[in-house]
């Protein structure tokens, strides 16, 4: 039998996959940007001000005020100096309640979630906790404090433990031991096994923790200041909902959620890649706290 090759196939009339020209890329594009988070926000806040300004000159149109009248007076209000002063007292007493409530938190559901006996002793206070009337608390802390500051960050921060410590309570106990064992049985030091081993995977339980302590804080200092104080967010939209300036209470109420969402994007988010980054970086062989990689960039014991 006689051999016979194939030869190969003309590669000149093949479509070079490789080049994309504008109109095959363009209903990608537009189907990625159709489909993108930012569109459907801007279309959540489109129909909430379709639906404002139907209420406003409708059925509720001697109560709400108007659309344009209210964001005039957002304007005025970011414009001047007065919504800044008021929020950074205000920012004041959250960062000061987060920080109270986000390291006790942390301790406590930590040790909720390594010891049986903690558990026991701490249960009863988060479960309590999580139900409490916070105004009712918050009525105890500054009467008995008196109406301060301080007292108000206490207060913060004492409302926001229990549901924070849920999370790292929860996240502490699903911990996975056998990486544990595993890392004492590879050397790693005491700083490494919480480096690499124990602190990534409290990354989840920790962020989620911080936003919602976050959340909470927000809702509880504008109580707070509404209740007791004589500066602050809570305390501005009092005095105009006392003046029956529905105008103004509805613009202080959109500049104080205007901030929070950008503390979200600009804070929160960010922090929450930063803490998720160890997921796409490779673990290799730690004695003590040096990790060993060859030349070629295999990880080798």
């Amino acid at each position: 039998m006689t051999n016979v090759e194939t030869a190969p196939k003309p590669i000149a009339n093949r479509p070079d996959r490789s080049r994309v020209t504008d109109a095959e890329s363009a209903p990608s594009m537009r189907v990625r940007i159709a489909g993108s988070p930012l569109v459907f926000r801007l279309a959540f806040l489109v129909t909430v001000l379709v639906l404002w300004m139907i209420a406003s000159s409708t059925v509720l149109s001697s109560v709400l005020p108007s659309v344009p009248d209210t964001f005039s007076a957002l304007g005025d209000l970011l414009t001047g100096s007065q919504f800044y002063d008021q929020m950074w007292l205000t920012v004041r007493r959250v960062l000061g309640g987060f920080a109270i409530a986000y390291v006790a938190a942390f301790a406590i559901g930590t040790a909720m979630g390594r010891s049986k006996r903690c558990e026991a002793f701490f249960e009863l206070f988060v479960v309590t906790g999580m139900s409490q009337p916070g105004i009712f608390i918050a009525m105890i802390i500054l009467i008995g404090l008196g109406l301060k500051e301080s007292s108000a960050i206490i207060a913060i921060g004492y409302l926001a433990i229990p549901m924070v410590t849920v999370n790292i309570w929860q996240g502490t106990k699903r911990l996975d031991t056998d990486l544990q064992e595993m890392s004492q049985v590879f050397g790693y030091s005491r700083f490494a096994q919480f480096r690499h081993v124990i602190l990534p995977q409290l990354a989840g339980p920790a962020i989620t923790a911080a936003r919602q302590a976050f959340g909470v804080a927000w809702k509880y200092v504008v109580m707070i200041e509404l209740l007791g104080l004589s500066d602050g967010v809570g305390y501005q939209v009092n005095r105009a909902f006392q003046l029956y300036d529905l105008t103004s209470v509805i613009a202080w109420t959109i500049g104080f959620m205007i901030f929070v969402a950008l503390f979200e994007y600009i804070a929160l988010r960010p922090l929450e890649r930063w803490a998720f980054l160890w997921r796409e970086r490779p673990m290799g062989k730690f004695v003590g706290t040096k990790k060993i990689v060859n030349e070629d960039g295999a990880d080798h014991a």
